[in-house]
């Protein structure tokens, strides 16, 4: 039996936690050894009876066979000694001793930023959060969040049009994608080559509420800092901010309006210590990030286009008619210079 098999195995007996698998696996030698040992040998050990009858059990399964089965599903398999295993999670307290992933393990990067926040974020939030995502996006640096509703989804989309990577890390199984209503948007990072879906959850596992704040906690662990573009008081972004601070992570906030309840948790988070961050400068000045330095572009249109951009907004600064803006968009999308967003948003399509 593999090692990873048998590591396998035992993440799927219920209440045997990480923790205490790794305490096991100090005493025994291996996770092979923990399947091999005899009841005695792990009552002995101090593992409660239930525990040990899913030892047993476990230890008849044919686990080599479970982990084909699931690389087969294009899912890949990465325990914590795994050299693909991202080195940040290795630095929380308790890391996950597997991880589950569908795309690019390559999207593991130490330059990483998670953007959380409301579910129902105003056009103000929107706008921002478009804005960080896809600028910090056009710096390599690699966007986290939860593929939730809101926020999450608006970080996860823009960091795909700046040509960025993304991770996406789900309160299930990766291979059930929640929400259901995003799963175009895992579908598109999975299309783009450069991103990837994440879970410490085996499999067929439903998101439940009881494993939301594990999920946040990753959130957390896959970046060197969380932001927190908009938030209510009581957001479960903030559940993130509470891992983040626990894991010795930066937390930024973006200032919002004093009248809205969306931004009364960032406007909370600033006064007790958070980071104030405007824009993708102030997040790599706060990391300690090197920034690229911005294209010389002479073109008027072009230089708008740097961020995404709705037409009437490119009408308003340009002062020219809707007709002749779009008429121009048309021509330059056909040359591939520029990319349609849907809803009147366009971008610059860097090559």
């Amino acid at each position: 039996m593999r090692e990873a098999s048998a590591l396998l195995g035992l993440v799927r007996i219920d209440g045997l936690g990480s923790q205490r698998i790794s305490k096991l696996i100090e005493l025994f030698g291996s996770a092979q050894d923990i399947l091999h040992a005899s009841p005695r040998e792990l009552h002995h050990a101090g593992v409660p009876p239930q525990i040990i009858s899913g030892i047993v059990q476990q230890a008849r399964d044919d686990n080599d066979a479970c982990y084909d089965r699931i690389s087969q599903q294009g899912i890949t398999i990465l325990t914590i000694h795994d050299p693909h295993y991202p080195t940040l999670l290795t630095q929380i307290p308790n890391p996950p001793l597997i991880l589950f992933v569908r795309g690019n393990v390559a999207a593991f990067a130490q330059r990483s930023v998670a953007i959380v926040g409301t579910r129902k974020p105003s056009g103000y939030g929107v706008d921002i959060t478009r804005r960080l995502a896809h600028d910090l996006a056009c710096q390599d640096i690699t966007i986290v969040s939860g593929l939730a509703a809101g926020i999450d989804a608006v970080a996860h989309e823009y960091a795909l049009i700046g040509g960025g990577q993304t991770i996406a890390v789900l309160p299930s199984g990766v291979d059930l994608i929640y929400p259901e209503r995003n799963r175009w948007l895992a579908n598109k990072m999975l299309a783009s080559r450069g991103s990837a879906l994440v879970s410490e959850f085996y499999p067929g596992t439903k998101a439940l509420p009881p494993l939301f704040p594990a999920r946040n906690r990753l959130i957390s662990g896959l970046a060197q800092g969380v932001i927190v573009s908009e938030a209510g008081e009581k957001s479960g972004a903030l559940i993130t901010v509470k891992a983040a601070l626990d894991q010795g992570r930066d937390v930024m906030a973006v200032p919002g309006s004093v009248f809205s309840e969306q931004s009364a948790g960032c406007i909370a988070l600033l006064r007790q210590g958070a980071i104030p961050v405007r824009n993708a400068h102030d997040v790599c000045e706060s990391l300690g990030y090197s920034m690229s330095p911005p294209i010389e572009i002479n073109d008027p249109l072009m230089q708008l286009l740097q961020v995404p951009r709705h037409i009437d907004e490119l009408c308003r600064i340009l002062m020219r008619s809707p007709a002749d803006v779009l008429g121009d968009l048309l021509m330059r999308e056909l040359r591939g210079e520029v990319s349609d967003q849907g809803q009147g948003f366009y971008v610059w399509r860097r090559q």
